[in-house]
């Protein structure tokens, strides 16, 4: 099937006669782009889940922000309306409570502004004029940072979850509770000579530890990653063609 002609309607001259294929066919480009109306969805329907632009941060004291940038301002429909924000969205205070529990972020649309706002809900359940945008875990005092996702983002992103750094030695198994919710879908261990590297010291990513032979240290589940150290000295903790260590310090970073 040939694609459809764009645009269907033509110029007109004043005093012409007014036709209802002209009608029609302008119908159909500002509709469907010109296409049988059996063949496409209207723009309306195309774009009704439109999201660009949105990413969700953690913001001190148990808030949330969606950054503003000039280049890619935060852009959503919303109960088919364009809302777009020209400065930072932040959460309001206080808004997070009770037990430990999943939350859930939505941005609202509030008539006469073009703009949004930002709410939570332990609901996930979209509301006429909300949007639902992303999720956090609650702990019952505080919003755990990593948890914090934004479920339009593209690409692997930034970790969301980082255990930061911290010192390793031999024969030793290491638990970091993630607080996902989920296993994670890809988890890296890295390691340094110090505990605070700068971008010019070489990281090396930890694939295997010496007991005598390269072997794997990685396991994870739902709840916890696990890394564990070799027996070997001098090869425990990093076995690699870059470096091989029996201390040092590791960081652990996951995925959702």
């Amino acid at each position: 099937m040939s694609a459809p002609v764009y645009p269907l309607s033509n110029d007109v001259s004043p005093g012409q006669p007014t036709a209802s294929s002209q009608y029609n066919n302008l119908r159909k480009d500002a509709l469907t782009l010109g296409a049988a109306p059996e063949d496409s969805r209207t723009l309306g329907q195309f774009f009704t889940r439109y999201i660009c632009g949105v990413r969700i941060e953690y913001l001190a004291v148990n808030r949330l922000r969606v950054p503003y940038l000039t280049t890619n301002p935060p852009t959503l429909m919303i109960n088919g309306y364009l809302c777009q924000s020209a400065a930072n969205v932040d959460l309001p205070a206080g808004c997070f409570s009770g037990t430990a529990a999943t939350w859930y972020i939505f941005a609202r649309r509030n008539p006469g502004s073009a703009a949004f706002t930002l709410e939570v809900n332990t609901s996930p359940v979209e509301s006429t004029d909300t949007r639902l945008i992303g999720q956090c875990y609650w702990d019952g005092s505080n919003v755990n940072a990593s948890s914090v996702y934004t479920y339009s983002l593209q690409g692997l992103g930034l970790p969301d979850y980082d255990s930061g750094w911290f010192a390793v030695a031999e024969s030793q198994t290491y638990t970091r509770a993630h607080n996902l919710g989920q296993a994670p879908r890809l988890v890296v261990l890295l390691h340094a000579t110090n505990a605070n590297p700068v971008a010019s010291d070489e990281l090396v990513q930890v694939n295997t530890v010496s007991i005598g032979y390269g072997v794997s240290c990685l396991g994870w589940n739902a709840t916890n990653i696990y890394a564990t150290s070799g027996n070997y000295s001098g090869y425990s903790t990093c076995l690699n063609t870059r470096r091989y260590s029996g201390s040092g310090y590791w960081r652990i970073q996951a995925w959702r």
